[in-house]
């Protein structure tokens, strides 16, 4: 009891106050689970009330792929994906030597235009008319910009820039084949790469958060919490069987049983639960 509510405790702190009511209600439920678990006991009559823990194995987690953008620039959009397609060409080349599955996404485009901040023309012509007639040495300097030819006006047009990219996902390759694979892509061209993995890390409470509802994906799934409820359960009985000897009795069938609490360690689902057993005598 007391390491529950110390970990919701540490939950709540760093949480948001969203995340923090998502994690209330759980932990107030398993609370009072409990408390219904131990009036269950005092109300039904002799027997040995115990709690345990269960575990069953997590399902193996699929790695996650490696992304990248490719793209592709030319005057228009049928240049842009022309060179798009030569450089996934190079991509799929990589993939295909370390046996890595690829999947393409939606091409999407940009248009930019490199001369929309510069001035009409590079050509300037500057007057410098006589001296003022108040008799002051002091020029003023007028300056007139000068209308762009047609050859610096054809240049202008011809900066217009398409580009045609598209997001890549590449199967991860075992971390010993990694190294050689990262390199292949690098020689291939790729300079946008990102493998992050893991996102923010929680630390040792990333597990109980995650299964409040946080990461619905960190959910192992039903046939492994029964598993590990299955498991807790045959664990209080071989505590309580003990009791039952020592106290004089035989241990008899389970009268009451409640799921406390879900949570995992990474390699295990955990299952805490609370069991009441009658005695055979």
């Amino acid at each position: 009891m007391k390491a529950i509510l110390c970990a919701a405790a540490a939950a709540v702190l760093i949480a948001t106050p969203a995340a923090a009511q998502d994690i209330a209600g759980p932990v107030a439920a398993a609370v009072d689970q409990f408390g219904q678990s131990v009036a269950e006991s005092m109300a039904g009559g002799t027997g040995v009330f115990v709690t345990a823990q269960g575990r069953a194995p997590m399902p193996a987690a699929a790695a996650a792929p490696m992304t990248l953008t490719i793209k592709g620039a030319g005057k228009t959009a049928v240049e842009a994906v022309a060179d798009r397609n030569a450089r996934l060409e190079r991509i799929r080349s990589a993939a295909n030597r370390f046996d890595v599955a690829m999947e393409v996404g939606e091409t999407g485009y940009s248009i930019s235009d490199a001369n929309d901040w510069m001035p009409a023309s590079s050509g300037w012509a500057t007057a410098f008319p006589a001296v003022r007639d108040d008799g002051s040495d002091d020029q003023a300097v007028e300056v007139e910009p000068i209308e762009p030819t047609a050859e610096e006006a054809a240049a202008s047009g011809d900066a217009r820039t398409v580009t045609a990219s598209v997001q890549v996902k590449l199967e991860r390759p075992n971390e010993t084949r990694l190294p050689a694979f990262v390199d292949a892509l690098v020689e291939a061209g790729v300079t946008d790469l990102n493998d992050s993995l893991t996102g923010i890390n929680l630390g040792q409470l990333q597990p109980f958060l995650s299964l409040l509802g946080l990461d619905p994906a960190s959910d192992p799934g039903e046939a492994v919490w029964n598993a590990a409820t299955a498991d807790g359960v045959a664990r209080a009985r071989a505590q309580a069987e003990a009791i039952a000897i020592a106290s004089g009795h035989r241990l008899g069938a389970v009268r009451h049983v409640s799921m406390l609490m879900r949570s995992h360690d990474g390699e295990n689902a955990l299952v805490s639960v609370a069991v009441r057993f009658g005695f055979a005598d």
